[in-house]
């Protein structure tokens, strides 16, 4: 079995960056911070990097070709909101849920829309 060449991994992305790829390598990060072009670069090689060895800028992502979200993506679907929430319920309803196989992931949302609709309709009828 043929042992693997050390390789610094700033002179692997050089040799990967003119479209070469050597066989049998073995990476030395040296415990360096990999700024996120390079490690896709690597990745795309087929060479991992360790998770901790990659530093995410979110400082720095560019969002300029990222179309903006309008009233109207969520109004149609488009775009959803989602919302983990975590509440105590009573022994009785819990059992009651259970018994009547309730689904609550579809039974949370809807009462809410049921509640907004509600009280919108309270509110436009006290105003007239």
């Amino acid at each position: 079995m043929k042992t693997a060449n050390k390789i610094y991994w700033k002179e692997l992305v050089e040799i990967l960056q003119k479209n070469e790829k050597p066989e049998n390598v073995e990476i030395d990060f040296r415990n360096e911070m990999l700024d996120f072009k390079n490690v896709s670069l690597l990745n795309r090689f087929g060479f991992n990097v360790p998770k901790n060895l990659i530093n995410y800028d979110d400082e720095n992502i560019d969002f300029s070709d990222d179309p903006d979200i309008t009233d109207e993506d969520i109004e149609t679907g488009k775009i959803s909101w989602s919302i983990k929430a975590n509440f105590n319920i009573e022994p009785e309803i819990k059992q009651w849920i259970k018994t009547e196989k309730i689904e609550i992931n579809s039974l949370i949302p809807q009462l809410m829309k049921n509640f907004y609709e509600t009280v919108k309709q309270i509110k436009k009828n006290a105003a007239i």
